[in-house]
């Protein structure tokens, strides 16, 4: 991706995203929930909470590449920059699974 932002639809929200990515040169921004950043270096975001998703980046130094995870309920999501690579996007969707209670009564 090159000076553009890729805005992803999944549907339904999902409760952690993975990817991926190659950075090598420019300013990147992110877009989770609504909450907007623009900075220099995945790293810069490291720790941090965007939109209320803990933020979780492995390299990220600048001109290299590393794994960016997202923990939390995401309901939108958008990534770009200049000269950005990105692959492996994985997303854990957020299920509620109903069981029903079943009593076995023993005589």
């Amino acid at each position: 991706m090159n000076n553009i932002n890729l805005a992803f639809d999944f549907g339904n929200p999902v409760h952690s995203l993975s990817l991926m990515f190659g950075e090598y040169g420019g300013n990147l921004n992110i877009d989770i929930n609504g909450d907007f950043r623009n900075f220099n270096n995945f790293a810069d975001l490291n720790g941090q909470t965007v939109g209320g998703v803990q933020v979780s980046v492995v390299n990220g130094l600048g001109n290299d590449r590393g794994r960016l995870q997202l923990d939390g309920v995401i309901t939108s999501f958008a990534v770009g920059g200049q000269e950005l690579w990105i692959d492996d996007v994985c997303v854990e969707d957020l299920y509620v699974l109903y069981l029903p209670l079943v009593f076995n009564q023993v005589e």
